[in-house]
């Protein structure tokens, strides 16, 4: 029988999705999730269509779901056609915000415990990471220039206690909390907020250890053990996150750690160089093929003096070589050939006929030019350029862009994802713009789209994401990676399995 899950601030599905993908030696699902909770709609729009499509897919049938994704039928006419299996999605995923208030609380916890009573199971587990905006990095940086009374009373420090909450309430065999490095240094009132965290955890009867560092326990350990590198598990993408496993200390479960896989980093153009090749959106004026050439193409009118001879002579034999073929991006495309370089298997799927989310996003003419130049940059120089590096034309016109352009709180607003190396982290300010998301390559001038951003999140490529584009961006980038979760989910099968073997992922 799966073990049931219960999922809270469950943002797209991230940490869900890799629990959801293990089987155990016979090939059963190891895991089988009852209830994902999520406030933001269109996150639990996703969250709700990816409930329904594994329902879908253990029953063999996912043409209707392909079909909407076709825009040949709609949600509605999808949730219809899928009788019980559509209703038992919308049962699972659940809209609501988490310390709203009490009877909102109350109404969560009876859905829950109603879910749980239905699946049979006498233990479950929580997973869920709290939002993580009051500990961030940067956002505690803006909150400084704020007033301090509002920052010190932000009830987002205290979203923790709703995951308590339920970990009291519902006593899970084990729990797996996550959340930015920021928490490690975040304070309030004085106190250490994580701390006071795991003081709390602890209080409830958990255990608390690391899925990083073999036998770490918080009661013993450096905290910074806590914090997974994700590029150090064959995610693409440099990503560093706080996990606390934690075990009910009355059942005698042992701890179990994370498989360092060996071989080289999965870089960006092993998971991203098979899509297919697209064009960015000219915006603030008529889009077409010409206008984009040329827009791109005024680079040519500029002075690059002091710039290197070689670099200057490949930028404008680059230029000449602009495409006229290439194609806008959509919410669906005609799929590729070709397979990823790596993690193919995670991410592909035989069944499904069409490439989802691989929308272009539009760029005004400047930042067209920009982001060629910058792409090409980083293909002749094999780094990311600095505003410093760049000439004095093609910085923007900021009050602080003065002089040399040399330490620079944010020298690096532009910056290209290099193909030969993971990618840097992929976060929700990609939803507002793309300058620290640019493509590689320059031909193709223009930010990541959605599908690259959950490549580089390793979303399978059947995972569709609802909203406006912004929406889904911002969807991507609040995710656990699930290739990630999925090793993590193999550690905590073998902690309530009492074995030293791991389960498989789908």
């Amino acid at each position: 029988m799966p073990i049931p899950i219960i999922d809270i601030f469950a943002g797209p599905g991230g940490l869900n999705e890799g629990f959801s993908q293990i089987r155990d030696v016979r090939g059963r699902p190891v895991f089988c999730t009852v209830a994902s909770i999520e406030c933001e709609e269109w996150a639990h729009r996703t969250l709700e269509l990816r409930a329904l499509f594994r329902r879908l897919r253990n029953e063999g049938d996912t043409a209707n779901y392909y079909r909407y994704v076709r825009e040949e039928i709609t949600r509605e006419e999808l949730f219809a056609k899928s009788l019980d299996h559509g209703k038992a999605a919308k049962e699972e995923a659940v809209l609501a915000t988490l310390g709203e208030s009490d009877a909102r609380n109350l109404e969560i916890e009876k859905k829950i415990a109603s879910a749980l009573a239905a699946s049979g199971s006498d233990e479950c587990i929580l997973i869920g990471g709290p939002p993580c905006q009051a500990y961030s990095l940067v956002g505690r940086a803006r909150r400084a220039r704020e007033d301090i009374e509002v920052f010190e009373s932000d009830h987002k420090h205290f979203l923790y206690r709703e995951y308590l909450r339920i970990v009291r309430r519902f006593r899970p065999a084990v729990f797996l909390m996550e959340n930015v490095t920021g928490l490690l240094s975040a304070k309030h009132g004085g106190s250490k907020m994580f701390e006071m965290i795991c003081a709390d955890l602890r209080g409830a009867g958990y255990t608390l250890h690391s899925v990083n560092t073999p036998e770490a326990r918080l009661e013993l350990d450096d905290p910074r053990h806590f914090v997974v590198h994700s590029e150090e598990f064959n995610v693409p993408q440099s990503r560093a996150r706080v996990f606390i496993l934690g075990l009910r200390a009355d059942l005698g479960l042992k701890a179990s750690t994370l498989i360092r896989p060996k071989g080289d980093p999965v870089t960006v153009a092993n998971v991203l160089g098979d899509l297919p090749k697209i064009r960015s959106r000219l915006s603030k004026e008529e889009d077409s093929m010409e206008n984009w050439r040329a827009a791109i193409g005024q680079l040519r009118t500029y002075q690059f003096d002091g710039l290197e001879e070689r670099f200057r002579e490949s930028l404008f034999d680059r230029l000449d070589s602009l495409p006229w073929s290439y194609a806008l991006g959509r919410r669906q495309l005609a799929k590729g050939k070709e397979l990823p370089e790596r993690l193919s298997e995670w991410y592909s799927d035989p069944d499904c006929p069409v490439l989802m989310n691989h929308n272009s996003r539009g760029h005004m003419k400047k930042d067209l030019m920009r982001y060629f130049f910058w792409s090409h940059y980083a293909s002749h120089y094999g780094r990311s350029p600095t505003l410093s590096d760049v000439p004095h034309f093609m910085r923007p016109a900021h009050e602080n862009v003065t002089g040399d352009a040399k330490n620079l709180p944010f020298g690096d607003r532009f910056r290209v994802q290099l193909r030969s190396k993971p990618a840097t982290t992929v976060v929700s300010h990609i939803a507002k713009d793309g300058h620290y998301y640019i493509h590689y390559e320059p031909k193709q001038c223009r930010s990541l789209s959605v599908r690259e951003a959950a490549r580089l999140q390793t979303f399978p490529d059947n995972y569709f994401f609802e909203g406006a584009v912004t929406d889904q961006y911002r969807q991507v980038g609040n995710a656990v990676p699930p290739y990630l979760a999925s090793q993590i989910a193999k550690v905590v099968h073998s902690v309530l399995s009492g074995s030293t073997k791991q389960a498989s992922a789908v």
